[in-house]
């Protein structure tokens, strides 16, 4: 048999995705708490978020028999599921939501969807830019900056390290392209 036919593997996507699920709400698990002033109580819930982001982690292993999607791989994934809540999923949830009278709930799955739509945008540049190998170096020189200092630097490519604060290269984007 083979594992991605089995009741194994599909036990696995299960374990992953309800441990995704439980991370993000435990995420506003302790938000909710430390806003009710359960300072403690929202820091067991951060805990408890980060376990099950690694359980995550572990199971994304597994049904990957071993090994974890490069970032090319997740900016391409990623930015193909942005696209489809915007241009479809979404647009199809406002338009029953309109139907049934919710036009309020119609509104935010069209704003969302516009949203949604603009990740995709992002995600599809980092994507064309990791395959082009075009991350820190560009064809023309470019202002970088350094996102743990705040150095500004000028040139094809960010510095390896850099000349304030140490850090490596990684910590690096071009200047006046924060993600919204």
């Amino acid at each position: 048999m083979e594992f991605q036919q089995s009741r194994t593997y599909a036990n696995l996507q299960n374990a992953y995705e309800m441990e995704l699920m439980q991370s993000t709400l435990y995420s506003i698990y302790g938000d909710i708490a430390r806003q009710e002033g359960y300072r403690q109580i929202g820091n067991i819930y951060d805990i408890f978020q980060r376990n099950n982001k690694e359980h995550a982690i572990i199971w994304l292993r597994r049904l990957n028999e071993g090994s974890l999607p490069t970032t090319a791989d997740t900016l391409s994934t990623s930015a193909n599921v942005e696209n489809y809540k915007g241009n479809q999923l979404y647009r199809e949830y406002a338009n029953i939501a309109s139907e049934e009278g919710y036009n309020d709930i119609a509104n935010l799955f069209n704003g969302i969807a516009n949203i949604d739509l603009n990740h995709g945008l992002q995600l599809e540049t980092q994507y064309s830019d990791v395959v082009r190998g075009e991350v820190f170096c560009k064809p023309q020189a470019q202002l970088w900056i350094c996102m743990q200092c705040g150095n500004i630097m000028n040139g094809l490519c960010a510095p390896e390290i850099c000349p304030v604060c140490g850090f490596p290269q990684g910590y690096y984007r071009l200047y006046g392209t924060e993600p919204i």
